[in-house]
Order: structure tokens, then C-alpha cells, then sequence
């Protein structure tokens, strides 16, 4: 007698298992087909190549109910080599959870394949698909001002390391711009500051994983880089720019930035005609100069940029102060400074000793002393820097900005008790509120990049209500969890996506961390949704370390599919 039941259809097949299906085993089952990775969506061609961890898809298997999914170190998998792996895939494409290390091999250095269970049963894996992990580009040196190294963004890159090769001192910052401090501190003459040569190279947040050694999170070094300084230029001090990536704001055109900016200066003289080595930059959020929101490290340089954990060591007595006259000062916390008015004033950036830094920061300091070659070794540690909160908040731009100005530091000396030396301490020689009185203060915009999640459709990738393996396209329906990608925006370590079945008024319904790589799943409930993406910034202050949210984008997510299927 005939029957009838309803059963139900994951839409990863084109039609239901039969009975004859539920009996072949796995080694009659074909393994998936066309497994390839990808960045952005899965239609790309394929490659072998990536510059970040990428995303894999596959032709769908009919019947499929999941997939199970496994990078490892070798093409045969064997045990041990294996260091991520899935076996809960909905759909036939995955985001890969992980920040994977620079790696490449003869050929390749990772392999990746997938299987598809059916029917309690699992085909074959799939041939192992390699491939390697490399920077796309090494920074190439670009044009800049005395005093400040510059050179071209790297795509990915979370901050870089500097080394000064004359000196052996490697320096890490958020921007692709560094100060060259130590070479015109005490001694603002050709014979230290007049030609430098530097190398970089970009550093990204990794982790450890499972099965490897730890994992370095810097790229390859550049080549070697030389600067030629000019002499100081004389004249009162005064601003000249604040410059990152493609931005630079000046006296008669202020930009938004996306990051805190070097800033770049000039002269050597307060407003009375003295003459001063040292000096320190203000940010306001008023253009009287009275607000401050952040206070720079005292440098030699005319030029300012924030950098990891580590000031300039400045002497302490006057003998050192003559010591340092012939030397390399090192690196350390900086002494108790004051303000023009006699407020202590610690720096609002780069606080903390530089020894903290061994291991976390990619650097560490064993200089200590203000004469000689302080010498600092990269580290190997491939641990998430802790960074000061140097980055600055949102300003409105184009509305809201930013007010800097810069003001030279002079040495206070108090005579010890015995006569023989004098203790030295650090001290404004003008108030910011005068300078910037004085017409000598430029303003700028904060306004970090939205992340870029797609060009008119998302970075989308899935499975279709007909079983088929697409990537987004006009009002196409997804069935199951959609893949979506984005492309890194700089300043950000991590990411956040959250959607909501409206674009206006958005209701987020669900938010997810994205501690690793730049793709994810969504866990979509069948409807219209839109969803968004925004950087997370750990250099931006406590409790306010999000980021610009990128254009909300739609995606549709299919109802299941049922069919009425008759049976004996």
C-alpha cells in the first residue's frame, strides 16, 4: 500500500536522499569538487597566493547534511599536522576563524580539503588544495618632511617597526610615519641627524595556533631607506602639518584623518627669541587651546609621532645632560615633566617603560643610559601588542575638529646640596594657550575608514534556495548561513558585525566578534536583513574602541524547502 510523508529538504541538495543513497558507503560517495579559497567572494578566480587568511568554497555535494572541513601542514594530513578544522558546515563555503601566519612552502605551506557526510555516511575528502600566506607588497620609502620617515601603507598591516640601522634601535607605530628623536635630541647637527638610514616592516595581529611554532606577526624588513635632514630651521616654533597615509592637513586645508597623524613643525625659538633642543605637541579640542585630549612625548625632532611604549630617556643631571651631547639617548619612561605654569604633565601617550614591550609590542629595550648606541631586538613572540591609548576619538569631522599646536621644553636645573652637580628636570616654555593665541595652531578631522564590505552587492557568498554555490548578486536569496567578507581597514585588530531585519530604524538582533581573519558566517533566520561591519581599535581609549560602522547591506535568507514524497 501506498504512503505519503513529508520530508524535509535542506536545500544543499537538489532533491531528497533515497533509500538506495542512505545504503552506499563512503568509499562509493565522490568527494566534493571544486574546493578553492577565496577573499571577498567565491566566484574569484583561483589562486595560490594570499596576503591574508582566506575563505574556501566547494560545489555543493547533493544530500550533503554538513561538512567537515580541515587546514593542515601537509598535503596527507597526517596527524599532528592538522591546526583547524570544522565538522558543523551548513553550506558549502567556510570563514576560517584565524589571523594564519606568513607561511609558504615547496610549493605551498597549508593545505585544505573537505568531505561531505549524507545519510550518516561521509564521501571521500577532497584532493588537498595548497596554498601560501605572504605580504602583497613590502612599504616603499615616500616623500616627507625633517625629521619624519615616511612610506606607503601596507594593506592589513595593525601598526610597523622601524629600525634606525645606524643605531640598531627598532621603533614601532600605528602609522606609516616615524620621528627620527633620537638622532636631534642634544644635538641638532648634521653629524647625528643629517643622514639616516632606516628599514621597515608591517606588523599584523596573529596568534598562536595549534601544531605550529609561535607564529611571528611581522612581514619581511624593507630595504634599506636613507634620510637627509636639513639644519634646524630658526624662527619661532610653529605647526606645519599633520600627515597619515594619503592625508596631510595644513594651515590652509585641514583633512579628516583616520588615524592620530605625525605632526610636523618648525623654528627653534619661543616668542621671547630663546633658543631651545626640546619639544612637545598639544591636541585640543577647542582652538583656544584650552581643553586638552592629548599631550605627545618631549623629542628633539621637528617632528612628532606616536609611538609604542617608550619615551626618550632624558638625563636627569647636568652631567648626563653633557653626556648626551656626544651620545644616543635611550629609551625609557620620561622624567617628571611640567607644564609652563608648573603642573606636573605626563605624557598622555606612550606611557610605561619600554621593557614592557619585549614580547608583546614586537620590540624590547635594553638601553637604558643617555650616552652610547642603545640597542633594542625585535622580539619573535607573536603576542597581541598592548597599546597605549595614543589613537584619538572621532572628531565630527567634517564639522568637528582638532586643534594642535607645539611648544618648546626647556631644562630646569636645581643645584644638589653638595654644589657638585645639578638635578634636571623638563618644563613647557610656553603655554599652548599663547601660541595658539599667537595664530600659531592648525586644525585637523579624526574620522576612521568604514569598512568596505562591498560595492553596490556584498562580499557574499553561499548556498542557493536550488542547491547551487553563488556569490552575491542583485536580490539573489541565500539558503542557510550566508559567508560575508570585508576588506581590513587601517587602525582595526578585530571586527564586529551585527544585523537587523531593518535599515531604518536599525534593530541590531545579534552581534559577533571576529577576533581573526576577515570573514565570517551569519546565523540568518529565514527574511530580509541588513548587516553591517565596523573595526575595533585597541589603541583608542578604554570603553570607546569601535570604529565607523561600513554601509548597512542587504542579504535574503530562504524559507526551507518541503516536498511531498510518496513511499511503499
Amino acid at each position: 500500500m501506498r504512503t505519503v510523508r513529508l520530508a524535509f529538504l535542506a536545500v544543499l541538495a537538489a532533491s531528497m536522499l533515497s533509500g538506495s543513497a542512505l545504503a552506499r558507503t563512503h568509499s562509493t560517495l565522490a568527494a566534493p569538487q571544486g574546493l578553492k579559497p577565496f577573499l571577498l567572494r567565491a566566484s574569484e578566480p583561483a589562486e595560490h597566493t594570499f596576503p591574508r587568511t582566506p575563505s574556501f568554497s566547494w560545489a555543493p555535494v547533493r544530500g550533503a547534511t554538513r561538512y567537515e572541513f580541515q587546514l593542515a601542514k601537509t598535503p596527507t594530513f597526517q596527524e599532528g599536522t592538522i591546526f583547524w578544522a570544522s565538522s558543523s558546515l551548513k553550506s558549502p563555503a567556510v570563514a576560517v576563524p584565524l589571523t594564519l601566519p606568513w607561511m609558504t612552502g615547496a610549493p605551498y605551506a597549508a593545505y585544505a580539503r573537505v568531505r561531505a557526510v549524507t545519510g550518516g555516511h561521509t564521501t571521500a575528502w577532497s584532493g588537498g588544495y595548497g596554498f601560501n600566506i605572504q605580504w602583497p607588497q613590502l612599504p616603499q620609502q615616500t616623500t616627507s618632511y625633517p625629521g619624519l620617515a615616511r612610506w606607503t601603507p601596507v594593506e592589513g598591516a595593525t601598526s610597523y617597526q622601524v629600525w634606525f640601522t645606524d643605531i640598531n634601535r627598532v621603533v614601532e607605530t600605528r602609522v606609516n610615519a616615524v620621528d627620527e628623536r633620537e638622532f636631534y635630541a642634544f644635538h641638532q647637527n648634521a653629524t647625528f641627524m643629517g643622514t639616516i638610514h632606516w628599514r621597515v616592516r608591517a606588523v599584523r595581529r596573529v596568534g598562536k595556533l595549534q601544531g605550529f611554532i609561535a607564529p611571528v606577526n611581522y612581514g619581511p624588513w624593507s630595504t634599506t631607506f636613507t634620510s637627509t635632514n636639513p639644519d634646524m630651521a630658526g624662527g619661532v616654533v610653529k605647526p606645519v602639518a599633520a600627515v597619515t597615509g594619503l592625508a596631510t592637513s595644513t594651515m590652509t586645508n585641514a583633512k579628516a584623518h583616520e588615524m592620530t597623524p605625525a605632526f610636523v613643525f618648525t623654528g627653534t625659538q619661543d616668542a621671547a627669541g630663546n633658543t631651545y633642543g626640546l619639544y612637545r605637541v598639544y591636541v585640543f579640542s577647542d582652538k583656544q587651546c584650552v581643553n586638552t585630549i592629548f599631550r605627545g612625548a618631549i623629542v628633539g625632532s621637528p617632528a612628532y609621532a606616536a609611538r609604542n611604549k617608550g619615551t626618550l630617556k632624558l638625563p636627569t643631571d647636568d652631567k648626563a645632560v653633557a653626556t648626551a651631547a656626544t651620545g644616543i639617548l635611550g629609551v625609557g619612561d620620561e622624567p617628571v615633566t611640567f607644564t609652563a605654569e608648573g603642573i606636573e604633565a605626563r605624557p598622555a601617550s606612550e606611557a610605561g617603560s619600554a621593557s614592557t614591550t619585549a614580547g608583546s609590542s614586537g620590540s624590547s629595550s635594553t638601553g637604558g643610559t643617555s650616552s652610547g648606541t642603545s640597542k633594542t631586538t625585535p622580539s619573535d613572540q607573536a603576542t597581541n601588542s598592548d597599546w597605549p591609548q595614543i589613537e584619538l576619538l572621532e572628531s565630527g569631522w567634517p564639522n568637528g575638529r582638532f586643534y594642535w599646536t607645539v611648544v618648546p621644553v626647556k631644562q630646569v636645573a636645581k643645584p644638589s646640596e653638595d654644589g657638585k652637580t645639578s638635578s634636571i628636570s623638563y618644563a613647557d616654555a610656553e603655554l599652548p594657550q599663547d601660541a595658539c593665541a599667537a595664530g600659531r595652531v592648525l586644525a585637523f578631522g579624526k574620522a576612521s575608514s568604514p569598512v568596505v564590505a562591498g560595492q553596490g552587492t556584498p562580499y557574499a557568498s553561499g548556498l542557493s534556495p536550488t542547491g547551487r554555490l553563488i556569490a552575491s548578486a542583485g536580490s539573489k536569496p541565500f539558503y542557510g548561513r550566508p559567508l560575508v567578507a570585508w576588506l581590513p581597514v587601517p587602525g582595526a585588530d578585530t571586527y564586529e558585525v551585527e544585523w537587523s531585519p531593518s535599515r531604518y530604524p536599525w534593530r541590531a538582533v545579534n552581534r559577533v566578534a571576529v577576533d581573526g581573519g576577515t570573514a565570517t558566517s551569519l546565523p540568518l533566520k529565514p527574511g530580509s536583513w541588513w548587516y553591517r561591519i565596523r573595526g575595533v581599535n585597541g589603541a583608542l581609549p578604554v570603553g570607546h574602541q569601535t570604529m565607523t560602522w561600513s554601509q548597512p547591506l542587504q542579504l535574503r535568507v530562504a524559507k526551507p524547502m518541503f516536498r511531498i514524497v510518496a513511499s511503499r
